[in-house]
């Protein structure tokens, strides 16, 4: 919803993260506070550099909800460099300077020889071409798995030697088999041997690996993870959205220092050790999202609903982009969002304002202003007819439905969240009751809200999953029946009354943590310049009619402004496996049934693992543990 509820963010670490960030109150020791006593007790200052802190006592606990929020996400990229924020992401937690190094002087040379080779493996693809790369690279995957035994042993797991072994072989191949010599063109063309360019990119990769291990002597691996873990951290994260890039810890209110010395010194001085090596672990989430069904109907939808706005493009990038980031690219773009200028500072906790100025001034302070990064400035036009895509994949069938629309300061922007609350607010929603409860067509309550991100004019998009042996025909009537009504009907002034307390009461839950209050007053500052905007949102809604609901309606959810996103349906090709899905919505549902307190567990369990795999694999055991109740029930 426009009040800062909808993130649209990237898959892999953050994926739970977005979607447990909801059970953040259950860990809270505090109770909610009410948003009128919240907004006086919200403190803000600027420092001479243009970074900005938001602050707010709460001394029930002695523990402090920190973060670091840049103004820079998915939207803010362009065309060749589309993932890059994400990207950054990864990267700000290899260290800096003075942090994740034993000698950082004696680094410098492995970073110059594998970004130069690193560059060198970008140009030789784009000089191989797309098309030959790709039956080059499936030619060569076939000879390294047909190592012998031995060879494999001799191989071990340093890249380096594999990569001399596999050049070895095939420069060996002499005559070359049919699978390549038979393709015109393939391997030479016009004096050129391209097959020999491929070799050269496979052997600088391996010399890429050599010269991280070798480098790694230097390393200290996870010094900002343990640094925070050893001294008390509940929370250590990271997202990128649409909208910003969030850097967040949980601490010991006595550890505020910490975070100040540790975030500015990332600000500043960040060091992207192993660049090329975890830009391959990227370029691995874009893989995983290519073949999510999710990911792949939302990338449909997204590219169809905008034509002109980069909310058209993934968080997470198009593989051709990864692949031609750099690392100087990757800096470059550190430097000229990753500034004071262009960052928010959220304290909220066992802390006083006057010590977080103090120490803020002290770490952040002699931090350079930057020039003014670039804005958006690019406006989505108005949509002239309806849009359909449709997605054929082995995966249940599923809908989405997104109408164009304002954000706050228009004054329609909280007329739609109300709209939200009565088409899928619980379970006395209009969709709830008749196209989930009544007429059974859909397997789960449909969701409604905003989408992709909040800063700029987005969707109302709604999403069902169609219920066996219904169709997504079946479905989309329904839900379409139910537009219609809102257009013709007033809603009546008992349903208005308690969709707005329905909302009201959503605020005071979020306001009941310290994670939920950061998040309230931050988001505000970051998208609108105002801590206050999500009250002035409440405001505003508490104030919308029944007249406003049937006006928006009749003005913004018409066909003409409609795009529809249908996944069909199809049979498996004979012989093709793939890991199962999990189903994040109903994932998250079952978390929601489960004791408070053990709710807290899992948010606390899920802050503790490190690695993108480890989180993965927690969400599969969630995810066992989520079939085996449904079977149960």
């Amino acid at each position: 919803m426009s009040r800062g509820g909808s993130m649209h963010v990237r898959k892999g670490s953050s994926l739970l993260l977005a979607a447990l960030v909801a059970l953040a109150a259950a860990a809270a020791a505090a109770g909610p506070l009410a948003a009128q006593t919240l907004e006086e007790k919200v403190k803000e200052f600027t420092l001479k550099n243009g970074m900005t802190f938001i602050v707010v006592e709460r001394h029930e606990a002695p523990v402090v909800f920190c973060a670091v929020a840049y103004d820079v996400g998915a939207a803010n990229e362009w065309p060749n460099v589309t993932g890059i924020s994400h990207l950054l992401e990864h990267m700000m937690f290899k260290g800096t300077e003075m942090m994740g190094t034993k000698n950082y002087k004696k680094e410098l040379p492995y970073l110059e020889r594998t970004d130069a080779l690193g560059e060198r493996t970008i140009a030789l693809r784009k000089e191989i071409g797309e098309w030959r790369f790709e039956r080059f690279h499936e030619f060569a995957k076939g000879v390294l798995n047909a190592f012998t035994e031995d060879e494999k042993k001799a191989v071990g797991t340093d890249k380096y030697e594999q990569q001399k072994l596999l050049v070895a072989k095939i420069r060996a191949m002499k005559p070359l088999p049919d699978e390549l010599a038979s393709t015109p063109y393939l391997v030479e063309d016009q004096g050129v041997d391209y097959l020999e360019k491929y070799l050269e990119y496979e052997t600088a990769w391996g010399e890429i690996s050599k010269l991280l291990d070798e480098q790694r002597q230097y390393m200290v691996k996870d010094e900002l993870w343990g640094l925070f873990m050893n001294n008390g951290s509940r929370f250590l994260n990271a997202f990128t959205g649409t909208d910003m890039t969030v850097y967040l810890e949980y601490l010991p209110a006595n550890r505020l220092e910490l975070f100040m010395n540790l975030e500015s010194d990332r600000m500043e001085s960040a060091v992207f050790r192993e660049f090329w090596s975890e830009r391959d672990v990227v370029m691995e989430e874009r893989r995983l999202g290519e073949n999510d069904p999710d990911d792949q109907l939302g990338e449909a939808f997204y590219s169809v609903a905008f034509t002109a706005h980069p909310y058209r493009w993934p968080v997470v990038g198009w593989m051709s982009d990864l692949r031609t980031i750099d690392r100087d690219e990757l800096i470059r773009y550190h430097d000229t969002f990753y500034i004071p200028n262009n960052a928010v500072g959220i304290v909220v906790g066992d802390v006083t304002v006057d010590r977080v100025k103090k120490l803020a001034e002290r770490y952040f302070g002699p931090i350079p202003r930057g020039p003014e990064p670039p804005r958006v400035e690019t406006i989505e036009p108005p949509q002239k007819g309806e849009r359909r895509v449709v997605l054929e994949h082995t995966a249940n069938p599923k809908l989405m439905m997104g109408f164009h629309k304002p954000v706050y300061p228009d004054p329609d922007a909280a007329v739609f969240d109300v709209i939200s609350s009565v088409l899928a607010g619980g379970r006395t929603s209009r969709l709830y009751k008749t196209v989930y409860e009544e007429k059974q067509l859909v397997a789960d309550e449909p969701n409604v809200g905003d989408a992709p991100g909040n800063r700029y004019d987005n969707l109302l998009v709604i999403e069902a999953l169609p219920r066996n042996p219904h169709t997504l025909e079946e479905v989309e009537s329904a839900i379409l029946d139910e537009i219609e009504k809102l257009k013709k009907e007033p809603v009546t002034a008992r349903e208005l009354e308690r969709v707005k307390n329905q909302i009201d009461a959503a605020q005071i839950r979020q306001l009941g943590s310290n994670l939920g209050i950061a998040f309230t007053v931050g988001f505000g500052r970051l998208f609108y310049g105002d801590y206050r905007a999500n009250f002035r949102i409440m405001e505003r809604i508490k104030q919308v009619t029944a007249e406003d609901v049937m006006r928006v309606a009749n003005e913004y959810l018409t066909p003409s402004n409609r795009t529809v996103a249908w996944r069909v349906q199809v049979a498996a090709e004979e012989g093709a496996g793939g890991e199962e899905q999990i189903d994040r919505q109903a994932l998250m549902q079952f978390i929601a049934t489960l004791p408070q307190e053990e709710q807290a567990e899992i948010f606390r369990k899920f802050q503790s693992l490190k690695t993108d795999a480890e989180r993965m694999a927690f969400g599969k055991e969630l995810w066992e543990r989520a079939k085996a109740a449904a079977v149960a029930k």
